[in-house]
């Protein structure tokens, strides 16, 4: 299971999707960048999965400016 959201700049950590394929999650994890361009503040998008040991934050990608 890979899941993919977003840090606040006040350090909130909200996930906006799970998904089964890496090439999903990529794909949906590009789109959020897209919806979330015209707020200040998001601090980074990321991508996180769980292999064993608890959801691991593994890819970041920081904000496209509007």
């Amino acid at each position: 299971m890979i899941e993919i959201g977003y840090t606040t700049l006040d350090g909130d950590d909200t996930v906006t999707g799970t998904y089964n394929s890496p090439v999903d999650a990529n794909t949906a994890l590009e789109a959020l960048n897209i919806t979330l361009r015209s707020r200040d503040d998001i601090y980074t998008l990321f991508i996180q999965a769980d292999h064993g040991q608890g959801m691991i934050k593994y890819g970041f990608l920081d904000p496209v400016e509007a």
